[in-house]
């Protein structure tokens, strides 16, 4: 409402008052009937003008909110082009795979037949391929805050488990992120691989641990924990509803250790069990 609402509404109360006749025009209880309207259409005026501040408000917020929803939506579509793209490699599916455009906007050209995972091509292909902008949609990128990585490399792996020991999970990621990156070739760092693997998939970061466990099995296949690299991957693949992936990847650990430890090979027939393998 405008100040010239006002004026035009107290005019008009003011010539029904003169209208009304010398009787009622001097009367106490028109001045109070004409105060009662002033102080009615003030305090519409009032609310009104919150109103319009409120809705300026909501306004600047769903504008915010909706950048953030259009950023989301693109991280989210890019990370299950990804995943899409894994799977496709990892099924053998020659001409899903061959369609899917790659990093410079081109169609691929794949070899059919399914992939093996020790080899892992197609699939490492993939993980090389994938923007660094996408991990974001999978899991936040590792926080170095308060972590410094000693020189040593047996020191900086005991520097790490420290964290997880202590249940300080986002700093072991980082820290055995950083080792991985300072010690490629320690002998240490295929095991500081696998446990960045399980750290993502504690925090419910499949699509990273599934990239981290993949990468383990491709680099290192011969390593003591290949086989329950396999279940992760194979757990991971299940948590991210990718189950006819989970069940190839658990057959194929089945096939490749027939005599992995008791314990991993009991997970996986329950895993199995529980998306229903064939």
């Amino acid at each position: 409402m405008s100040k010239n609402f006002f004026s035009k509404a107290l005019i008009g109360a003011v010539a029904l008052v003169a209208i009304s006749g010398p009787a009622a025009a001097g009367t106490k209880d028109d001045v109070r009937a004409l105060q009662a309207q002033v102080a009615r259409l003030e305090q519409a005026a009032a609310a009104q003008s919150q109103a319009t501040v409120r809705i300026s408000q909501l306004e600047s917020q769903i504008q915010q909110l909706t950048g953030q929803i259009e950023e989301l939506t693109y991280a989210l579509d890019q990370a299950n082009a990804r995943l899409d793209a894994v799977t496709a490699a990892l099924a053998g599916d020659e001409m899903a795979y061959a369609a899917m455009p790659d990093g410079d906007g081109g169609a691929r050209i794949g070899g059919g037949g399914p992939v093996d995972l020790t080899g892992g091509d197609a699939i490492a292909q993939e993980i090389t391929r994938a923007d660094s902008s996408l991990s974001s949609a999978s899991a936040a990128p590792a926080n170095t805050a308060g972590v410094e990585l000693p020189l040593n490399p047996n020191a900086a792996y005991d520097y790490a488990s420290g964290f997880l020991l202590r249940g300080e999970y986002a700093k072991a990621k980082a820290a055995f992120q950083l080792y991985i990156e300072a010690f490629p070739n320690h002998p240490r760092t295929p095991d500081a691989k696998f446990k960045l693997g399980e750290i993502h998939l504690a925090l419910g970061e499949n699509a990273a641990a599934a990239d981290v466990f993949i990468d383990h099995i491709r680099s290192y296949p011969s390593d003591p924990h290949a086989s329950e690299a396999y279940l992760k991957l194979g757990t991971a693949f299940a948590r991210l509803d990718k189950p006819k992936e989970a069940c190839t990847v658990f057959k194929t650990m089945k096939s490749k250790y027939p005599n992995a430890a008791q314990a991993v090979s009991q997970r996986a027939d329950i895993e199995m069990a529980r998306i229903d393998c064939k």
